[in-house]
């Protein structure tokens, strides 16, 4: 399931209500009539991330969605953060089809030389002189893609998993496309790098629910990602993008063939030097240079 709520009706709701994101995950569940009464029913209709079709080469929009996961219909998950979202947005323009990293600066700051970070990540405790740019806002940093009128599920990247301090580096986002009309945003299947021990569950709807059916991802343990003073390359949260079917010229694109699920036979530690030779073609962005806001 994928989610492209224009394609199923005119006026979609500004929040990511848990109901209706339910019936537009099995869109099966209810006569399309219904569905689309349901959501034209909502108060304002929600702004989308850009606007246009996707042509081959050509700047397109893409949004990083950061929040704790939680309830986006505004009750609390677990007892944390009840009420509304708070997120931060980083608008990015990449290159249609190019095979894209977006990375996000300052997302895993040692916590060993930044002593206001030591209990960041623990469930209902956010730390606001904290340096790293996550851990500062969000208990539990969650990632989810958004462009033009798609949005992708949710994916966890930093807190308490299974109760120990864990982290989800490489997040691969697939934009579907038809004919230039962006129909889905999935995430690529994330164990690629690991081994059955350390891949977990790692897809949640807007409800703050794991999503059973979703890809899975690799992970480690944050004593792993840090080393003495310094942080393994592979931790920093960066999320690549490739795109797969038609552009409004009826192009096909092919760069979700570079997808690192293709691709085995490297560990999480040893993927990074490998990257560097292996995908020498990736377009890399920063957060420097997006819009940046925050909201709830």
């Amino acid at each position: 399931p994928q989610y492209s709520l224009p394609h199923l009706c005119s006026s979609p709701p500004q929040k990511y209500n848990s109901h209706l994101i339910s019936f537009i995950m099995d869109p099966f569940a209810l006569p399309l009539v219904l569905l689309c009464l349901l959501l034209s029913s909502a108060a304002a209709s929600w702004e989308g991330c850009g606007s246009g079709k996707v042509i081959k080469g050509s700047k397109t929009y893409l949004c990083i969605i950061v929040s704790d996961l939680e309830n986006w219909n505004g009750t609390a998950v677990n007892g944390v953060n009840s009420g509304d979202v708070t997120y931060k947005r980083y608008v990015f323009r990449p290159t249609a089809d190019d095979f894209t990293k977006i990375a996000l600066s300052d997302t895993w700051i040692n916590v060993g030389s930044d002593a206001d970070c030591q209990n960041c990540g623990v469930e209902g405790n956010a730390c606001p002189s904290c340096q790293d740019n996550l851990l500062r806002n969000f208990t539990t940093p969650s990632v989810h893609v958004q462009s033009v009128n798609s949005i992708s599920y949710i994916r966890r990247y930093r807190g308490l998993h299974s109760g120990v301090h864990r982290t989800f580096p490489y997040m691969t986002a697939i934009v579907t496309v038809d004919m230039g009309d962006i129909t889905g945003i999935t995430w690529d299947e994330g164990c690629t790098f690991c081994t059955d021990a350390t891949c977990a569950p790692n897809t949640y709807d807007f409800a703050g629910e794991l999503y059973p059916a979703g890809p899975k991802a690799c992970y480690l343990d944050d004593t792993e990602c840090a080393n003495g003073a310094s942080v393994s390359e592979v931790c920093p949260l960066s999320v690549y993008v490739v795109w797969t079917g038609t552009d409004a010229d009826g192009d096909y694109l092919t760069s979700s063939e570079m997808r690192f699920s293709n691709f085995k036979g490297y560990s999480l530690t040893n993927f990074a030097e490998n990257a560097r030779k292996k995908y020498e073609d990736v377009r890399s962005y920063t957060d420097y240079e997006v819009d940046q806001t925050t909201g709830t």
